[in-house]
């Protein structure tokens, strides 16, 4: 590698957050900016917007309602898409909402009962499919199990049309800043550029070299495309980070079950990326309005917490950020809690801290009860629900009484 490399930097944003939020800046680009062990370097983001894909999601549903009318119809997905787009897909004539996961069944979402997909069609004969990411692994399930039901798709085609666009744009950028390293930071699996994108520059640019991270992708869940997108990865990238989980790693190295297929699994190297410091602050002396608070989106078990905190604490409680997340918007600029990261001695807190896996696969047991979170245990407590090793954490520390804080992820 050379000394000080051109460096072109290609973000791919997760929807929810803006660049500057974006863990491909803040995670990546920006540490790597200030070891300065960089040469030149430039940068374009891309990604999904809310608007873009509300957008999508309005014209897709008014299609749909001039083809079906009042027809009934099943959505398939109880998670947060359908709640953040929910306005549009109501126009529908939607009679129950159906998901995979048995612990949503019998509850209910926007006042309709979640069921199970296979009772889908004593409801209705149309499904929607109400999902960005999963849309195409949903389609191939759904017309497999239920050949009898008619799939409308909300992205079919859009998705292609705008990964060409963003493939395009990215391209144009890198040919014309002509780098030593491309370093690519990709969102979910499905709605990466595909390796024959960066195959294609390699060609164009014979000295191009390609890191890649690995975010906390699913390694057991096959049909959702993880392990797909690793081995086309690796048919290209000439490091890739692994960020989260070195136990699979080793596993990988050994080519051990499910990673026989990755080829080429040297080129995987374990490095824990930066956490948001903003998610983390020592206690000072300021009055704080939030007693209790959740970070992050409804996405699979987190959305119990959310529920259980919600009921258990009242107006003491708040939810902060995430998709369809919260009812307080969190101007962390503002925010007099937002330091620099710094992690005291456990032993300074004088309580037992509990560290609880809630994770979006059933196969953990750890949903959340009542008696784990009573009024008695965790008066002024803050919740802090992060992205880290393989599935989310919760991490509760005393805010108020101990003047001490403990850090979360990688650090615990």
């Amino acid at each position: 590698m050379l000394v000080k490399p051109r460096t072109f930097f290609a973000i791919h944003r997760f929807e929810s957050k803006p660049f500057a939020d974006s863990a491909g800046n803040l995670e990546v680009m920006a540490p790597m900016l200030q070891s300065g062990l960089l040469g030149p370097t430039d940068c374009v983001d891309f990604g999904w917007t809310e608007a873009l894909s509300a957008e999508l999601v309005a014209e897709a549903v008014q299609e749909h309602c001039a083809v079906y009318g009042p027809a009934p119809v099943v959505v398939y997905g109880a998670g947060a898409h359908t709640t953040q787009y929910w306005s549009a897909i109501s126009q529908l004539n939607v009679v129950a909402i159906a998901d995979k996961n048995p612990a949503l069944w019998g509850s209910r979402v926007k006042g309709l009962a979640v069921i199970r997909p296979a009772d889908i069609p004593q409801y209705a004969g149309h499904v929607l499919i109400s999902s960005r990411a999963f849309e195409s692994n949903i389609t191939r399930e759904l017309a497999a199990s239920l050949p009898q039901v008619q799939l409308l798709p909300l992205y079919a085609g859009r998705l292609e049309q705008q990964l060409q666009a963003w493939a395009d744009q990215v391209a144009a950028r890198v040919l014309a800043f002509q780098p030593d390293l491309l370093v690519h930071t990709p969102t979910h699996v499905t709605e990466n550029l595909p390796a024959s994108f960066f195959l294609q520059l390699k060609h164009q640019l014979p000295q191009l070299k390609i890191v890649t991270v690995w975010w906390d992708y699913d390694e057991e869940n096959s049909a959702a495309g993880y392990l797909d997108y690793e081995r086309a990865v690796l048919s290209y990238a000439d490091l890739v980070i692994e960020n989260s989980n070195a136990s699979r790693l080793t596993r990988m190295h050994n080519n051990e079950h499910p990673y026989q297929q990755h080829t080429n699994p040297e080129r995987v190297i374990f490095h824990p990326t930066w956490f948001d410091p903003s998610m983390f602050y020592p206690i000072s002396q300021a009055e704080r309005d939030i007693d209790v608070a959740v970070f992050g989106s409804r996405v699979g078990e987190r959305g119990e917490w959310i529920d259980l905190l919600a009921a258990e604490f009242g107006e003491r409680f708040q939810h902060i950020g995430g998709v369809s997340g919260g009812q307080k918007q969190w101007d962390r600029a503002a925010d007099h809690r937002c330091r620099p990261l710094q992690r005291p001695s456990p032993a300074r807190s004088g309580r037992l801290t509990t560290i609880l896996n809630c994770t979006e696969s059933p196969r953990i047991n750890a949903r959340p009860s009542a008696s784990s979170v009573s009024s008695s245990t965790m008066d002024n407590w803050i919740i802090c629900v992060v992205d880290c090793p393989n599935h989310r954490l919760i991490c509760r520390a005393t805010i108020a009484s101990i003047r001490s804080w403990i850090g979360v992820g990688s650090f615990v």
